[in-house]
Parts: C-alpha cells; sequence; structure tokens
C-alpha cells in the first residue's frame, strides 16, 4: 500500500509511506524489480518501507542444530554458489529482462538488501516465515490480509530442498545464522529450472466454436498437472480487504492449498483476483475455478512465450465456471492466448471482455 502523491517520490518535499511490501518468493520475475527498488531506496530513502514480508533463509525451520561459526571450506562452497548464481542473474537480460532490470551492485540479494536498510522484516509474525497456519488474518492500518499460502509442509519442503543441496557438496555440512547463508540460498533458489509442461497447441484450435473449446479444456480435469514446484509452494498469497473492496493475489501458489484456505476464509466474491502463476494451466484447477466469483482477472506475464503463459485452458475453466457473470480479462501483453479470446461470438455467449496492454503503457483498472 502506497499513500501520498507518487510525482513526488524524490523531490525531497514529501516522503510517501509504503505500508506493506510484499516478495511472495524468490523467483526471477518476482524479484529483479524489488532488488533495483530496495538498492535504489537504500542509497537515498525516498520511501518509507513500514515492514516487509518475504521469506528466506532464515525463516527455515532445520531439525539439524546450528553453529556459531562454519568452517572456512564451508564458507567457500557458499561464495561459490553466490559467484554462480550472480553470473545466472546477470544473464537474464539475454532472456527478455533489460539489465536496466537487473543493474543492481555485484553480489546484492533482496536478503542483503533488507539488512542494510534496516527494514522490519516479517515483523507480523515476530519476524518468523509469513506462515498462514501461524497466523491467518493481519490487520494493518486501513485494511486486512487473509493468508492464503505457504502453510507448514509448503516451507518444510524449502528447507529439505536446501540440506539436500548443501549435502551433495560436504556430507555433514553444518548450519548456522551467519549471512552468506542468506544469499547463498537466496541465489541458489533463483537458479532452479522451472519445471517445463505440455501446454494446449492453441494455434490450430477451431476459433468457431467455443462450447467444444471449453468443454474440452474443462474435461481434462480428470488428470490435471498439478504445480508441485517448490518454489512456487512457498508463495506468500493473500486476500487483501479495503474500503469494502476484496482483492484476491494468488502469487505462483499451489492451487491445493488456496482452495482449502479460501474455502477457510468463506469469501464469496472477489472485486480482482490476480491468476496464479501468470495464468499457467497447473495452477487454475477446476475446483479453483469453481470458487474464482471475480468481475476483474489480471494476467501479469513477461510478454515472452518460453513458458506459453497464461494457457488458454486456464481461462478457459474460469470462463466456463463463471459464465454467468460479466468479466474482464486485464492483459499486461498481447499472447497467444489473449488473440484466441478475442472472439466476439465467445464474448457475448460467455459474458466476458478482454483488455491488453502493449507491456509498457500503465493500464488502470477501476473497481
Amino acid at each position: 500500500m502506497i499513500s501520498g502523491n507518487l510525482i513526488s517520490l524524490k523531490s525531497g518535499n514529501f516522503k510517501p509511506l509504503l505500508t506493506l511490501m510484499v516478495v511472495s518468493h524468490i523467483d526471477q520475475d518476482h524479484i529483479l524489480g524489488a532488488l533495483a527498488f530496495l538498492e535504489e531506496n537504500n542509497q537515498k530513502s525516498f520511501i518509507e518501507i513500514k515492514e516487509i514480508w518475504h521469506n528466506s533463509y532464515r525463516h527455515l525451520q532445520f531439525e539439524k542444530e546450528k553453529v556459531k561459526r562454519i568452517s572456512e571450506g564451508e564458507v567457500r562452497i557458499l561464495k561459490s554458489e553466490i559467484v554462480m548464481g550472480n553470473s545466472f542473474r546477470n544473464m537474464l537480460g539475454k532472456e527478455g529482462v533489460s539489465n536496466e532490470d537487473i543493474s543492481v551492485k555485484q553480489g546484492s540479494t533482496l536478503a542483503s538488501l533488507i539488512l542494510e536498510g534496516g527494514y522490519p522484516w516479517n515483523k507480523s509474525f515476530d519476524g518468523k516465515a509469513v506462515n498462514c497456519e501461524n497466523k491467518f488474518r493481519v490487520m494493518k492500518d486501513n485494511f486486512t490480509l487473509d493468508i492464503l499460502s505457504p502453510n507448514t509442509k509448503k516451507l518444510k519442503k524449502l528447507s529439505i530442498e536446501w540440506l539436500r543441496k548443501l549435502k551433495k557438496q560436504k556430507i555433514n555440512f553444518s548450519l548456522s545464522n551467519e549471512k552468506i547463508f542468506d544469499d547463498a540460498y537466496e541465489f541458489h533458489m533463483l537458479r532452479k529450472e522451472e519445471q517445463k509442461i505440455k501446454e494446449s497447441n492453441i494455434s490450430k484450435r477451431n476459433e468457431s466454436d467455443m462450447v467444444s473449446e471449453i468443454k474440452g479444456a474443462v474435461s481434462q480435469h480428470i488428470n490435471e498437472e498439478v504445480d508441485d514446484s517448490i518454489i512456487n509452494g512457498s508463495s506468500i498469497s493473500f486476500i487483501l480487504e479495503f474500503n469494502k473492496k476484496r482483492l484476491l493475489f494468488l502469487a505462483d501458489a499451489h492451487p491445493d492449498l488456496i482452495v482449502e484456505n479460501l474455502t477457510k476464509a468463506d469469501k464469496k466474491n472477489y472485486n480482482i483476483v490476480k491468476l496464479s502463476h501468470h495464468g499457467s494451466k497447473r495452477n487454475t484447477t477446476t475446483q479453483l475455478a469453481k470458487i474464482l466469483h471475480s468481475d476483474i482477472f489480471l494476467i501479469s506475464t513477461n510478454g515472452i512465450s518460453r513458458h506459453s503463459h497464461p494457457n488458454f485452458d486456464s481461462l478457459a475453466k474460469v470462463i466456463y465456471y463463471q459464465k454467468q457473470r460479466q468479466k474482464s480479462f486485464y492483459f499486461n501483453y498481447e499472447t497467444n492466448t489473449s488473440q484466441l479470446l478475442e472472439n466476439s461470438n465467445w464474448k457475448k455467449n460467455y459474458h466476458y471482455d478482454c483488455f491488453i496492454s502493449d507491456g509498457f503503457t500503465i493500464t488502470e483498472v477501476e473497481i
């Protein structure tokens, strides 16, 4: 939540307030902007940040007892992980992320920038992990958040993944609270490849028959592929309620936990839903699509088709199960799926509209 006149951000006449900054999880398309922003704000503070939510190494739970300091050999291993991770991040510019977006100082991690800036980190959770099982509802100045993801089970998988990585380097790798662990852990998670999935071939579909297209898509729910990425499972997802408006932010969270906690929250309607994982079919199951009662759906991608986001089947489920409701889909980039949905007959019969940005122009959504 940002309050104040954004035009005056760096004028020196006014310092706006960011009540809460949420970085959902460690993934290149979720943290690069945060890295650049925090580095600049640390150099010359132009926004006051009251709290940051982000789960890092220091928030994971390990059964293994920690030592005060690790050995020099272990330090070298962690430094090697940091070097490889930093090189990987600098290569992202070749995959469509501009060098300007990743021009943070050599070796910067989100954890190090949060510590450097002295920002209150997971304060609402007493400095521990943002975890829906530890606290389901958080009250802020003028808004509330119901935490949907992650839970202890999803976070535990991160701990196991990190220990497995360390044991490959040294069987009895020690753990400590030294800052180098935060950096090495973050760079390791950043380098993990997202599982490739088989997406639908939408280019050969018959645009004249939305009914068969939709039914064909939703009939696949019996053998639905469901996201099992450890990193995506750690996503911080929540319902935000402000001024009688209800916004649902799904990050890249797993649909099983989202369905469970949306049912627990017992909220029937949302003013806006930001679809999970850029509209990937593995994150919008039939069960989830049935309870996403909203007038507005946001689909955020980076404009690159490497993962075929958003997937037609994912949006088809939402359109089909919310067919009695007039709804709008907002795309920040034109994609194959957004082009396919620009069908006047489909829009009329299934009560939806599409708004497609060029990826550069700001799109205002009124609720």
